[in-house]
């Protein structure tokens, strides 16, 4: 059964407040994970120490793909100190996705990178963007980068919010990619053109075919992901864990 994780940008500006006092809110809610940014060196005894209080496991930690393609090994390290599964690449840089070609060398580069990776136990992932659905010639550049990277060395994190902000359906995305996606940024809006943010399930995303497009996959982590809000933060978290968790036994 997949696990239902927290990207803690979700909740950065409590962070700066109380980072050990969120993190252990968060548990209390019932996630069962948290996705943060990577470092390097051993992980702080601090956090260790409140990972094991809470009994939350990291889902993912993030670097970008310019570090990544000099300090593999560290990041790999880091990584498992913490037992996460994966390793997350979260953003590109305009030249490595403006143009077909950019979107091979990327590719390129995303398998190499992979490659290194799983030679030290991690998974490579790339959470999406939206700006990866430019048409270059017939083919988007997501498409690009799929057909030409190796599933054992590279694989994806969707955010269905970023998927449809790029002018793609996010549910027939992951259906066409279902096999690919090792963990999911659930990420919801209320309406059209606006796109504002609103909890897991209460608005326009196609989240229970999503879910059951995953069914019986490779998926590892559902991770939830708010960037606006209506309400406070740590409440629209703890509805959209509440919202997720629902859908996930209805339909997973």
């Amino acid at each position: 059964m997949p696990k239902i994780g927290l990207q803690l940008y979700t909740l950065r500006d409590d962070l700066k407040k109380d980072y050990d006092g969120v993190v252990r809110e968060v548990a209390k809610m019932g996630y069962e994970g948290i996705e943060i940014g990577g470092g390097w060196g051993e992980p702080t005894a601090e956090l260790k120490s409140l990972l094991t209080e809470t009994q939350l496991k990291v889902a993912g930690v993030g670097y970008s793909l310019e570090d990544l393609e000099t300090r593999a090994g560290e990041a790999a390290a880091y990584a498992q100190a913490l037992q996460s599964p994966f390793i997350i690449t979260f953003w590109l840089q305009e030249p490595l996705r403006n143009s077909r070609e950019a979107c091979l060398r990327t590719a390129e580069r995303f398998n190499r990178v992979g490659e290194q990776l799983k030679a030290n136990g991690i998974q490579y992932l790339y959470h999406i963007h939206g700006y990866e659905f430019q048409d270059y010639g017939g083919q988007t550049g997501m498409d690009l980068i799929m057909a030409h990277t190796d599933p054992a060395y590279f694989n994806i994190e969707p955010d269905t919010y970023w998927v449809e902000h790029g002018g793609a359906n996010a549910l027939e995305f992951v259906q066409k990619y279902a096999d690919r996606v090792l963990a999911i940024h659930m990420k919801d809006y209320i309406d059209k053109p606006e796109m504002h943010d609103i909890e897991v399930g209460d608005g326009a995303i196609e989240m229970a075919g999503i879910i059951r497009a995953l069914k019986g996959k490779n998926v590892q982590w559902y991770i939830v992901e708010q960037e606006r809000y209506h309400r406070p933060p740590i409440e629209s978290a703890a509805i959209c864990y509440q919202n997720l968790k629902r859908l996930l036994e209805e339909n997973g």
